[in-house]
């Protein structure tokens, strides 16, 4: 993939093949998701290509506070403090929370380092995990964001993935920003779940994303589908992965198979793409987490607190 690109009039594409963010271009403008720390100085020198001045940008837009989706923007704003960061209001427990914020900041760590090593990026920011992470404007279901010149981002909780997952549409551009809420895809056909908090959640979620009929459904991994068409089929098969997985892990209980034995099997085959910079016991916890929020809605005991 080639970055920084064009993706609308008014919307780029900017950090690198695995981690996303986009410009969104107002009369102010706005950096949405925040990748890991790793693609911090790629995304610079993108936003010096495209003749991009910190002073331009405004508001930094935190659409889940996955480790993944943020860790860029607590570089841009210790550099450049007028930049307010936006985000749920659910996560003003999250970013104020510091055994949280220590997990989020050594997963970074931790990816980051896989992608150094893989020659993907050139290293990132000495980053000190701080107490508290700053949010500027909480945001809810039907929040708006104006930045002017007839470019709005209005926001809609999809949780599912996660229970402050955000998408943000752009009207004028029929652009939506789904972050994780539309699951995982890795080009060409690779669909998987993704609904570590509610698998309910995730399908209505992504019944509400697909009735926008975006022209344009941006992710935040592995860029762009254009097209309206697209944009509806991918949310369609989207919806069909967790009808698939919830179908699977139903025969495979009904076989006399364990949660834990389901997750393996499941780590193994879905543990592809940027997963891969994943270390292995951490995606097995990733995906028996993924069996227990299905077994849950099977309504099937697992015999473990809910979290």
């Amino acid at each position: 993939m080639s970055l920084p690109q064009q993706i609308t009039p008014r919307i780029y594409l900017l950090g690198n093949t695995y981690f996303n963010l986009y410009l969104v271009k107002g009369e102010t403008y706005a950096i949405v998701e925040g990748g890991v720390s790793g693609v911090t100085f790629p995304f610079l020198d993108q936003l010096a290509q495209l003749g991009v001045s910190p002073e331009s940008i405004t508001h930094l837009v935190i659409l889940h506070s996955h480790f993944d989706h943020m860790m860029v923007f607590l570089f841009l704003r210790e550099r450049f403090p007028w930049m307010k960061i936006v985000s749920s209001e659910l996560n003003r427990a999250v970013f104020s929370n510091e055994r949280i914020l220590s997990k989020i900041f050594e997963s970074d760590r931790r990816v980051t380092a896989a992608m150094v090593e893989r020659g993907l990026v050139p290293g990132g920011p000495t980053l000190s995990s701080p107490p508290s992470f700053p949010l500027d404007i909480p945001l809810r279901e039907g929040s708006r964001l104006d930045l002017g010149s007839g470019v709005t981002l209005k926001f809609i909780e999809t949780p599912g993935h996660a229970p402050d997952c955000l998408a943000a549409h752009e009207e004028r551009e029929s652009a939506l920003f789904c972050s994780d809420a539309a699951g995982f895809y890795a080009p060409p056909d690779f669909h998987r779940p993704n609904h570590w908090f509610s698998l309910a959640k995730a399908v209505t979620s992504i019944d509400k994303m697909r009735s926008l009929g975006a022209n344009t459904l941006c992710s935040g991994h592995y860029g762009v589908l254009a097209g309206k068409e697209n944009v509806r089929a991918h949310l369609e098969r989207a919806g069909k992965a967790i009808e698939d997985f919830r179908s699977f892990v139903r025969e495979r209980t009904q076989q006399g198979d364990s949660m834990d034995r389901i997750a393996q099997e499941v780590t193994e085959k879905f543990s592809r793409g940027f997963l891969e910079f994943f270390p292995a016991q951490e995606n097995f916890h990733l995906w028996r987490l993924l069996v227990r929020r299905t077994l849950e809605d099977l309504g099937i005991d697992t015999g473990e607190t809910q979290k």
